[in-house]
């Protein structure tokens, strides 16, 4: 065999450009595949991220929440949820995590009443100093920027989102750049007693930028309360920014619960290792029913479908790319595969009139056309890591999809092995399918035709 290498080597440089012109566009394919495939890669780790930073790899629900708790305030919430977040953290699962924090979601209406302006919106009560670790979790080492300083020197207050800011004209009292404000509509009368009444015992004393917030309680009466706003937190979503608020979860229940038992909605699990995912959401459900609580585990995949149809995506644009290289690169190896059979009629029937088999003939041709594989490969592998690591030391910036701030553009290539092999194997494999063809007709071709061809 090790004989047999050696004349195959020695045949792909009989014309070397012509071997070089293959081994060019074998490695230019492997280049682009693993250009774009590295791309994919850092992308959905970076969608990833951000949702991990936001909402954690699980959600800890009340059985039937995921389902109808939305139709249902209060009805699916979570009692004691103090004492379910430390019975967690002091099982065997509190190795796997790294954040375990209550929030309680909300909706209904935010009014400026001073300015005549009112917007629906999505809030959610949260621990800040929970959340602001939650922020800073990099568990893919791509070291995407965070929504850390919205959580910076916070007290207690409330954070809007930019688009509801300038709904609720907002914009010279939180000092808005760039904030294009509609024309202001002053309201100096008083707040009519019909609405008033809705207004909780336990109002929030009033210091700076106050909005009204009126929601469902979980008795089904409408409650309102007026919230300190502190900063703008700008959403990467515009038809969320137009609507977000966020507040410390005690506000949060005391608009939802007034005096009642306080209770949250859902406990956001984050972990240290994204791999652990379903190991924890596993042991979790057995924890649950070990210790007879009535609660269920969701998945990040579960509770947010939109990544898994992202990475869906961008995994269909890299196959359909790998699947014209591969078409290119046979199309490149088997012409010439040909090419060289067409020069080398009189050898193969003098080798055939010798004693080689017709396993023998085919034997030499894969194996020129693995080893034009495997130097187009190691060449594309090589230039790739070469090419990446360039434009990662540059620091060119970007906006990804679920970041509200420029990041930097990093090909996840390095550290991504199984991308790497997996593409020089590839392209491999496609130029020994490209050398079978033109290898089976040298093999049955006549000893006497080739012998006397020219």
């Amino acid at each position: 065999m090790l004989n047999s290498i050696k004349i195959a080597f020695r045949n792909t440089l009989r014309n070397k450009r012509r071997t070089l012109l293959s081994v060019l566009a074998i490695a230019i394919g492997g280049f682009a595949s693993l250009l774009i495939g590295s791309f994919v890669s850092s992308v959905n780790q970076g969608i990833q991220t951000g949702v991990a930073r936001s909402s954690g790899h699980l959600h800890i629900h009340k059985k039937g929440y995921f389902d109808f708790g939305a139709g249902s305030v209060g009805e699916y919430d979570i009692e004691d949820y103090d004492a379910i977040i430390q019975k967690i953290k002091e099982s065997s699962l509190g190795s796997y995590i790294n954040v375990i924090t209550p929030t309680l979601s909300i909706g209904g209406i935010a009014g400026n009443y001073a300015k005549n302006s009112s917007q629906t919106f999505v809030g959610i009560g949260l621990v800040a100093d929970e959340q602001k670790k939650m922020q800073s979790w990099d568990g893919y080492g791509i070291d995407m920027p965070s929504e850390q300083s919205a959580l910076e020197n916070y007290h207690d207050g409330g954070l809007i989102g930019m688009g509801l800011a300038i709904n609720l004209n907002l914009c010279q009292e939180l000092k808005i750049k760039g904030c294009k404000e509609k024309k202001e509509k002053v309201n100096n009368a008083p707040i009519d007693e019909d609405i008033a009444d809705f207004t909780i015992d336990e109002p929030i004393k009033e210091e700076g930028v106050m909005i009204s917030l009126l929601a469902a309680s979980s008795k089904g009466a409408p409650n309102i309360v007026r919230l300190p706003i502190e900063k703008v937190w700008k959403q990467t979503n515009k038809e969320m920014d137009d609507r977000f608020v966020a507040m410390p979860l005690h506000i949060a229940q005391q608009l939802v619960y007034g005096s009642d038992t306080k209770k949250v909605n859902t406990i956001n699990v984050q972990l240290k290792s994204p791999d652990d995912i379903d190991k924890v959401a596993q042991d979790m459900e057995q924890f649950f029913a070990q210790n007879g609580l009535d609660l269920e585990v969701i998945k990040l995949s579960d509770f947010n479908p939109q990544i898994q149809k992202v990475i869906g995506m961008f995994s269909v644009i890299f196959a359909f790319v790998s699947m014209i290289i591969g078409l290119i690169a046979i199309f490149t190896v088997s012409n010439t595969m040909t090419m060289s059979i067409m020069e080398r009629f009189n050898e193969i029937g003098t080798l055939r009139s010798m004693g080689l088999r017709r396993s023998g003939v085919r034997t030499y041709f894969l194996l020129e056309g693995s080893i034009i594989g495997i130097f187009g490969a190691t060449l594309g592998v090589a230039l790739a890591i070469i090419v990446t690591s360039i434009i990662n030391s540059i620091g060119l910036m970007w906006t990804p999809p679920n970041v509200s701030q420029p990041t930097q553009l990093v090909f996840n290539l390095t550290d991504n092995i199984p991308l790497i092999v997996g593409v020089w194997i590839f392209l491999v494999i496609i130029s020994i399918i490209s050398s079978i063809l033109p290898a089976i007709r040298a093999s049955k071709m006549p000893i006497v035709d080739a012998l006397r061809h020219n």
